[in-house]
Protein backbone atom coordinates (compact mmCIF):
# COMPACT_ATOMS: atom_id res chain seq x y z
CA UNK A 1 0.00 0.00 0.00
CA UNK A 2 1.61 3.36 -0.81
CA UNK A 3 2.00 5.59 2.14
CA UNK A 4 -0.16 8.75 2.00
CA UNK A 5 1.98 11.54 2.02
CA UNK A 6 0.01 14.76 3.22
CA UNK A 7 1.49 17.09 0.38
CA UNK A 8 0.13 14.43 -2.63
CA UNK A 9 -2.62 15.80 -4.95
CA UNK A 10 -2.39 19.48 -3.35
CA UNK A 11 -3.73 18.27 -0.07
CA UNK A 12 -2.42 20.09 2.31
CA UNK A 13 -3.27 23.15 0.39
CA UNK A 14 -6.97 21.90 -0.39
CA UNK A 15 -7.29 20.98 3.71
CA UNK A 16 -6.27 24.39 4.80
CA UNK A 17 -8.95 26.09 2.25
CA UNK A 18 -11.47 23.73 4.24
CA UNK A 19 -10.41 24.22 8.16
CA UNK A 20 -13.06 26.56 9.79
CA UNK A 21 -10.40 27.93 12.15
CA UNK A 22 -7.05 27.40 13.67
CA UNK A 23 -6.41 23.46 13.06
CA UNK A 24 -3.82 21.36 12.99
CA UNK A 25 -3.56 20.71 9.28
CA UNK A 26 -2.31 17.22 9.49
CA UNK A 27 -4.51 16.42 12.17
CA UNK A 28 -7.73 17.67 10.70
CA UNK A 29 -6.83 15.93 7.28
CA UNK A 30 -6.50 12.74 9.48
CA UNK A 31 -10.04 13.05 10.80
CA UNK A 32 -11.36 13.61 7.30
CA UNK A 33 -9.67 10.60 6.51
CA UNK A 34 -11.53 8.40 9.14
CA UNK A 35 -14.89 10.62 8.20
CA UNK A 36 -14.46 8.54 5.04
CA UNK A 37 -13.07 5.11 6.09
CA UNK A 38 -15.14 4.44 9.40
CA UNK A 39 -19.31 3.98 9.98
CA UNK A 40 -21.12 6.91 12.16
CA UNK A 41 -20.55 5.57 15.63
CA UNK A 42 -17.09 3.45 15.12
CA UNK A 43 -16.20 3.49 18.70
CA UNK A 44 -12.90 1.34 18.49
CA UNK A 45 -11.73 4.10 16.15
CA UNK A 46 -12.97 6.54 18.64
CA UNK A 47 -11.20 4.94 21.37
CA UNK A 48 -7.74 4.83 19.74
CA UNK A 49 -8.21 8.04 18.48
CA UNK A 50 -8.70 9.49 21.88
CA UNK A 51 -6.07 7.26 22.92
CA UNK A 52 -3.40 8.94 20.73
CA UNK A 53 -4.68 10.89 17.77
CA UNK A 54 -6.17 10.78 14.55
CA UNK A 55 -2.44 11.43 12.79
CA UNK A 56 -0.96 8.76 14.85
CA UNK A 57 -4.07 6.34 13.78
CA UNK A 58 -3.70 6.76 10.25
CA UNK A 59 0.16 6.49 10.27
CA UNK A 60 -0.45 3.13 11.79
CA UNK A 61 -2.71 2.23 8.80
CA UNK A 62 -1.04 3.77 5.75
CA UNK A 63 2.68 2.22 7.18
CA UNK A 64 0.89 -1.03 7.71
CA UNK A 65 2.02 -0.84 11.51
CA UNK A 66 1.37 -4.75 12.66
CA UNK A 67 -0.59 -5.11 15.00
CA UNK A 68 2.11 -6.08 17.72
CA UNK A 69 3.91 -2.71 17.29
CA UNK A 70 0.70 -1.12 17.46
CA UNK A 71 -0.50 -2.97 20.67
CA UNK A 72 3.06 -1.53 22.15
CA UNK A 73 2.75 1.80 20.94
CA UNK A 74 -0.09 2.13 22.91
CA UNK A 75 1.32 0.21 26.04
CA UNK A 76 3.95 2.79 26.00
CA UNK A 77 1.35 5.51 25.86
CA UNK A 78 -0.57 3.61 29.38
CA UNK A 79 -3.73 3.35 27.58
CA UNK A 80 -3.51 -0.47 26.35
CA UNK A 81 -5.37 -1.49 29.61
CA UNK A 82 -8.44 0.31 28.83
CA UNK A 83 -9.06 -0.20 25.64
CA UNK A 84 -8.60 -4.11 26.79
CA UNK A 85 -11.30 -3.45 29.25
CA UNK A 86 -13.76 -1.96 26.80
CA UNK A 87 -13.29 -4.00 23.36
CA UNK A 88 -12.09 -7.39 24.89
CA UNK A 89 -7.96 -8.79 23.11
CA UNK A 90 -6.90 -6.25 20.82
CA UNK A 91 -5.80 -8.28 18.33
CA UNK A 92 -8.76 -9.42 17.35
CA UNK A 93 -10.38 -6.21 17.80
CA UNK A 94 -7.71 -4.76 15.74
CA UNK A 95 -8.47 -7.20 13.09
CA UNK A 96 -11.91 -6.73 12.70
CA UNK A 97 -11.30 -2.59 12.58
CA UNK A 98 -8.71 -3.16 9.76
CA UNK A 99 -11.33 -5.76 7.95
CA UNK A 100 -14.11 -3.03 8.14
CA UNK A 101 -11.49 0.03 7.00
CA UNK A 102 -9.18 -0.93 4.25
CA UNK A 103 -11.41 -1.56 1.53
CA UNK A 104 -11.84 2.68 2.06
CA UNK A 105 -8.20 3.36 2.85
CA UNK A 106 -7.64 5.06 -0.75
CA UNK A 107 -5.88 8.28 -0.52
CA UNK A 108 -7.86 8.98 -3.92
CA UNK A 109 -11.15 8.69 -1.88
CA UNK A 110 -10.04 11.11 0.36
CA UNK A 111 -9.10 13.50 -2.15
CA UNK A 112 -12.55 13.18 -3.96
CA UNK A 113 -14.03 13.93 -0.31
CA UNK A 114 -12.23 17.23 0.09
CA UNK A 115 -12.39 17.98 -3.46
CA UNK A 116 -16.48 17.84 -2.98
CA UNK A 117 -16.51 19.88 0.05
CA UNK A 118 -14.74 22.83 -1.52
CA UNK A 119 -16.78 22.65 -4.58
CA UNK A 120 -19.85 22.93 -2.55
CA UNK A 121 -18.11 25.76 -0.05
CA UNK A 122 -18.00 23.50 3.04
CA UNK A 123 -16.03 23.65 5.85
CA UNK A 124 -14.03 21.34 7.95
CA UNK A 125 -14.43 21.45 11.94
CA UNK A 126 -12.71 19.19 14.52
CA UNK A 127 -12.40 19.04 18.37
CA UNK A 128 -9.65 21.57 18.35
CA UNK A 129 -12.07 23.87 16.69
CA UNK A 130 -13.27 26.75 18.66
CA UNK A 131 -16.53 26.22 17.40
CA UNK A 132 -16.43 22.86 17.88
CA UNK A 133 -20.05 21.61 19.95
CA UNK A 134 -18.57 20.53 23.50
CA UNK A 135 -21.93 18.69 24.15
CA UNK A 136 -21.37 16.48 21.33
CA UNK A 137 -18.76 15.06 23.90
CA UNK A 138 -21.05 13.23 25.86
CA UNK A 139 -21.22 10.57 23.17
CA UNK A 140 -17.70 9.80 24.53
CA UNK A 141 -16.01 7.14 22.00
CA UNK A 142 -19.14 7.34 19.56
CA UNK A 143 -18.07 11.52 19.16
CA UNK A 144 -17.60 12.30 15.43
CA UNK A 145 -14.05 12.28 13.88
CA UNK A 146 -15.25 15.92 12.89
CA UNK A 147 -18.22 17.73 11.42
CA UNK A 148 -18.41 19.24 7.87
CA UNK A 149 -20.81 22.00 7.22
CA UNK A 150 -22.41 24.18 5.30
CA UNK A 151 -23.24 27.44 6.52
CA UNK A 152 -23.52 31.29 5.62
CA UNK A 153 -23.25 32.40 9.33
CA UNK A 154 -20.47 30.31 10.14
CA UNK A 155 -19.24 27.31 12.59
CA UNK A 156 -20.76 29.59 15.35
CA UNK A 157 -24.44 28.16 14.68
CA UNK A 158 -23.12 25.04 16.07
CA UNK A 159 -22.79 26.63 19.65
CA UNK A 160 -25.65 28.42 20.45
CA UNK A 161 -28.13 26.60 23.05
CA UNK A 162 -30.49 24.54 21.39
CA UNK A 163 -33.79 22.03 21.27
CA UNK A 164 -33.70 19.13 19.26
CA UNK A 165 -37.48 19.01 17.41
CA UNK A 166 -38.11 15.65 15.84
CA UNK A 167 -41.48 13.94 14.57
CA UNK A 168 -43.34 11.81 12.36
CA UNK A 169 -42.67 12.06 8.29
CA UNK A 170 -45.91 11.72 8.03
CA UNK A 171 -47.42 14.64 10.10
CA UNK A 172 -50.92 16.14 10.71
CA UNK A 173 -51.84 19.73 10.76
CA UNK A 174 -52.43 19.48 14.42
CA UNK A 175 -48.28 18.26 14.70
CA UNK A 176 -47.31 21.07 12.19
CA UNK A 177 -49.29 23.59 14.25
CA UNK A 178 -47.77 22.49 17.54
CA UNK A 179 -44.76 22.26 15.90
CA UNK A 180 -44.86 26.08 15.06
CA UNK A 181 -46.17 27.77 18.17
CA UNK A 182 -43.18 25.95 20.29
CA UNK A 183 -40.64 26.87 17.25
CA UNK A 184 -41.83 30.83 18.28
CA UNK A 185 -41.74 30.10 22.20
CA UNK A 186 -38.13 28.75 21.57
CA UNK A 187 -37.19 31.23 19.30
CA UNK A 188 -38.47 34.17 21.57
CA UNK A 189 -36.00 32.72 24.00
CA UNK A 190 -33.48 32.76 21.76
CA UNK A 191 -32.53 28.68 21.79
CA UNK A 192 -31.70 27.42 18.02
CA UNK A 193 -33.52 24.49 16.15
CA UNK A 194 -32.23 21.30 15.52
CA UNK A 195 -33.95 18.74 13.37
CA UNK A 196 -33.21 16.40 10.60
CA UNK A 197 -34.37 18.12 7.45
CA UNK A 198 -36.86 15.26 6.68
CA UNK A 199 -40.43 15.65 5.32
CA UNK A 200 -43.01 16.20 8.32
CA UNK A 201 -42.27 17.45 11.39
CA UNK A 202 -38.48 18.23 10.62
CA UNK A 203 -39.42 20.18 8.17
CA UNK A 204 -41.92 22.40 9.74
CA UNK A 205 -39.30 22.82 12.87
CA UNK A 206 -37.04 24.11 10.55
CA UNK A 207 -39.45 26.54 8.07
CA UNK A 208 -40.90 27.74 11.29
CA UNK A 209 -37.28 28.16 12.71
CA UNK A 210 -36.45 30.51 9.87
CA UNK A 211 -39.89 32.16 9.84
CA UNK A 212 -38.87 33.22 13.12
CA UNK A 213 -35.20 34.40 12.25
CA UNK A 214 -33.71 32.06 14.12
CA UNK A 215 -30.80 29.76 13.48
CA UNK A 216 -31.52 26.47 12.96
CA UNK A 217 -29.45 23.26 12.54
CA UNK A 218 -30.22 20.69 10.13
CA UNK A 219 -28.06 16.71 10.75
CA UNK A 220 -28.09 15.37 7.23
CA UNK A 221 -26.98 11.28 7.28
CA UNK A 222 -25.08 11.52 4.30
CA UNK A 223 -22.68 13.41 2.78
CA UNK A 224 -23.00 17.50 3.15
CA UNK A 225 -23.29 17.97 -0.40
CA UNK A 226 -26.46 15.81 -0.25
CA UNK A 227 -29.18 17.92 -0.20
CA UNK A 228 -31.75 14.20 1.35
CA UNK A 229 -34.52 14.07 0.96
CA UNK A 230 -34.53 16.00 -2.67
CA UNK A 231 -37.96 17.21 -2.27
CA UNK A 232 -36.98 19.19 0.39
CA UNK A 233 -33.66 20.55 -1.09
CA UNK A 234 -34.90 24.23 -1.32
CA UNK A 235 -35.86 24.62 2.33
CA UNK A 236 -32.39 22.97 2.84
CA UNK A 237 -30.68 25.86 0.92
CA UNK A 238 -32.36 28.12 3.15
CA UNK A 239 -31.00 26.55 6.44
CA UNK A 240 -27.46 26.98 4.29
CA UNK A 241 -28.44 30.72 4.23
CA UNK A 242 -29.45 31.48 7.62
CA UNK A 243 -28.73 28.19 9.84
CA UNK A 244 -26.07 25.63 9.37
CA UNK A 245 -26.52 22.40 7.49
CA UNK A 246 -24.52 19.33 9.32
CA UNK A 247 -22.82 16.14 8.53
CA UNK A 248 -20.43 13.74 9.93
CA UNK A 249 -20.18 11.45 7.00
CA UNK A 250 -17.79 13.06 4.55
CA UNK A 251 -18.91 14.36 1.49
CA UNK A 252 -19.88 12.22 -1.20
CA UNK A 253 -21.50 9.68 0.99
CA UNK A 254 -24.91 8.86 0.32
CA UNK A 255 -27.44 8.04 3.15
CA UNK A 256 -27.97 4.68 4.13
CA UNK A 257 -30.51 3.30 7.37
CA UNK A 258 -27.55 2.85 9.93
CA UNK A 259 -26.76 6.66 9.03
CA UNK A 260 -29.73 7.32 9.66
CA UNK A 261 -30.04 5.96 12.94
CA UNK A 262 -26.63 6.92 14.16
CA UNK A 263 -27.07 10.76 12.83
CA UNK A 264 -30.13 10.87 15.56
CA UNK A 265 -27.50 9.94 18.32
CA UNK A 266 -26.11 13.68 16.91
CA UNK A 267 -29.54 15.29 16.92
CA UNK A 268 -29.84 14.46 20.51
CA UNK A 269 -26.32 15.31 22.13
CA UNK A 270 -26.59 18.97 19.93
CA UNK A 271 -29.95 19.92 21.82
CA UNK A 272 -30.18 20.94 25.42
CA UNK A 273 -33.66 18.62 25.43
CA UNK A 274 -35.34 16.42 22.60
CA UNK A 275 -38.66 16.95 21.82
CA UNK A 276 -41.15 14.77 20.12
CA UNK A 277 -44.26 16.40 18.50
CA UNK A 278 -45.88 12.99 16.36
CA UNK A 279 -44.32 9.45 16.15
CA UNK A 280 -46.25 6.48 15.48
CA UNK A 281 -44.99 3.13 17.21
CA UNK A 282 -42.67 2.61 14.45
CA UNK A 283 -41.25 6.15 14.13
CA UNK A 284 -37.63 7.02 13.37
CA UNK A 285 -38.47 9.63 16.17
CA UNK A 286 -38.67 7.14 18.87
CA UNK A 287 -34.56 5.87 17.90
CA UNK A 288 -33.74 9.77 18.70
CA UNK A 289 -35.50 9.41 21.93
CA UNK A 290 -33.60 6.63 23.04
CA UNK A 291 -30.22 8.31 22.06
CA UNK A 292 -31.39 11.59 24.22
CA UNK A 293 -32.50 9.36 26.88
CA UNK A 294 -28.88 7.13 27.12
CA UNK A 295 -27.25 10.88 27.02
CA UNK A 296 -29.69 11.61 30.01
CA UNK A 297 -31.22 14.54 28.16
CA UNK A 298 -34.58 15.66 29.31
CA UNK A 299 -37.67 14.56 26.47
CA UNK A 300 -40.70 16.26 26.09
CA UNK A 301 -43.39 14.52 24.38
CA UNK A 302 -46.53 16.21 23.12
CA UNK A 303 -49.46 14.03 23.40
CA UNK A 304 -52.18 13.46 20.60
CA UNK A 305 -55.61 11.66 20.35
CA UNK A 306 -55.91 8.51 21.41
CA UNK A 307 -57.38 7.85 17.68
CA UNK A 308 -54.77 9.22 15.86
CA UNK A 309 -51.56 6.70 14.80
CA UNK A 310 -49.41 9.81 14.44
CA UNK A 311 -49.55 10.09 18.38
CA UNK A 312 -49.71 6.51 18.99
CA UNK A 313 -45.90 6.56 19.73
CA UNK A 314 -45.65 9.52 21.97
CA UNK A 315 -48.79 8.79 24.00
CA UNK A 316 -47.45 5.62 24.74
CA UNK A 317 -44.07 7.18 25.67
CA UNK A 318 -45.89 9.85 27.80
CA UNK A 319 -48.26 6.51 29.54
CA UNK A 320 -44.85 4.47 30.64
CA UNK A 321 -43.73 7.63 32.87
CA UNK A 322 -40.39 7.67 30.46
CA UNK A 323 -40.95 11.52 29.49
CA UNK A 324 -42.30 14.88 30.62
CA UNK A 325 -45.55 15.78 28.75
CA UNK A 326 -45.41 19.19 26.49
CA UNK A 327 -49.00 20.82 27.58
CA UNK A 328 -48.15 24.32 26.32
CA UNK A 329 -45.80 25.69 23.94
CA UNK A 330 -43.87 26.97 26.00
CA UNK A 331 -43.00 23.54 28.33
CA UNK A 332 -40.22 22.55 25.03
CA UNK A 333 -38.43 25.90 26.25
CA UNK A 334 -38.82 25.60 30.18
CA UNK A 335 -37.26 21.44 29.12
CA UNK A 336 -34.29 22.97 27.35
CA UNK A 337 -33.67 25.75 30.00
CA UNK A 338 -33.88 23.62 32.92
CA UNK A 339 -36.96 24.85 34.42
CA UNK A 340 -39.50 22.83 36.09
CA UNK A 341 -43.35 22.69 34.75
CA UNK A 342 -46.34 23.79 37.46
CA UNK A 343 -46.56 20.17 38.33
CA UNK A 344 -43.26 19.39 39.94
CA UNK A 345 -43.41 21.12 43.33
CA UNK A 346 -45.75 18.25 44.20
CA UNK A 347 -43.24 15.83 42.43
CA UNK A 348 -40.14 17.29 44.84
CA UNK A 349 -42.42 16.38 48.11
CA UNK A 350 -43.75 19.10 49.54
CA UNK A 351 -46.85 19.09 51.56
CA UNK A 352 -50.10 20.61 51.64
CA UNK A 353 -49.00 23.34 53.49
CA UNK A 354 -46.14 24.34 51.39
CA UNK A 355 -48.16 23.10 48.30
CA UNK A 356 -51.15 25.48 49.34
CA UNK A 357 -48.98 28.10 50.24
CA UNK A 358 -47.21 28.35 46.65
CA UNK A 359 -50.56 28.08 44.34
CA UNK A 360 -50.71 31.77 46.54
CA UNK A 361 -48.15 33.35 45.38
CA UNK A 362 -46.64 35.00 42.66
CA UNK A 363 -43.21 36.29 41.40
CA UNK A 364 -44.87 39.63 42.93
CA UNK A 365 -44.06 40.36 46.48
CA UNK A 366 -47.10 39.75 48.97
CA UNK A 367 -47.23 39.89 52.93
CA UNK A 368 -48.10 36.83 55.15
CA UNK A 369 -51.53 37.75 55.57
CA UNK A 370 -52.52 37.94 51.71
CA UNK A 371 -50.93 34.92 51.09
CA UNK A 372 -52.59 33.16 54.51
CA UNK A 373 -56.31 34.58 53.09
CA UNK A 374 -55.15 33.61 49.56
CA UNK A 375 -54.01 30.23 50.38
CA UNK A 376 -56.80 29.40 53.76
CA UNK A 377 -53.90 28.62 55.65
CA UNK A 378 -53.94 30.11 59.45
CA UNK A 379 -50.51 32.33 60.32
CA UNK A 380 -49.04 29.36 62.17
CA UNK A 381 -49.53 26.93 59.14
CA UNK A 382 -48.26 29.59 56.70
CA UNK A 383 -45.23 30.04 58.93
CA UNK A 384 -44.51 27.01 58.65
CA UNK A 385 -45.16 26.13 55.23
CA UNK A 386 -42.96 29.71 54.27
CA UNK A 387 -39.97 28.20 56.38
CA UNK A 388 -39.87 25.06 54.44
CA UNK A 389 -40.36 26.80 50.77
CA UNK A 390 -37.74 29.35 51.57
CA UNK A 391 -35.20 26.33 52.62
CA UNK A 392 -36.23 24.09 49.68
CA UNK A 393 -35.08 27.56 47.75
CA UNK A 394 -38.90 27.87 46.01
CA UNK A 395 -39.76 31.36 47.96
CA UNK A 396 -37.59 34.37 49.33
CA UNK A 397 -38.13 37.02 52.02
CA UNK A 398 -37.76 40.38 50.59
CA UNK A 399 -38.18 43.88 52.15
CA UNK A 400 -41.36 44.40 50.12
CA UNK A 401 -43.14 40.47 50.98
CA UNK A 402 -42.43 37.07 49.95
CA UNK A 403 -42.22 35.96 46.39
CA UNK A 404 -42.07 32.85 44.34
CA UNK A 405 -38.38 32.46 43.16
CA UNK A 406 -37.99 30.64 39.44
CA UNK A 407 -37.91 27.00 40.24
CA UNK A 408 -34.19 25.74 38.01
CA UNK A 409 -33.48 22.12 37.52
CA UNK A 410 -30.58 21.27 39.74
Amino acid sequence: MRRFNFSDANVEALTAQLVADEQDLQEAFARATFSVLTEPGDQFAGALIAATSAAEVLEFEVNNYSPAEIRDRLRSAGCLQELEDHFGDFFTSYAEARERWRPRLKLSEVVNALQIAANVRAKLITPASEHWPEQLGDLQLATPHCLWIRSKIGASGLVQNSVAIVGSRISTSYGEWVTSEIVADCSARDLAIVSGGAYGIDAMAHRSALACGQNTVAVMAGGIDQLYPSGNSSLLEKVIDSGVLVAEQAPGASPTKWRFLQRNRLIAALGSATIVVEAGFRSGALNTVSHAKHLDRPIGVVPGAITSQSSAGCNKLIAEGLVSSICTPADAADLALGKQGWFQPELSGLGALETRALDAMTSKPSDSSKIAANAGLTHKELTIALGQLSLLGFVEQTDKGWVKLPLERE
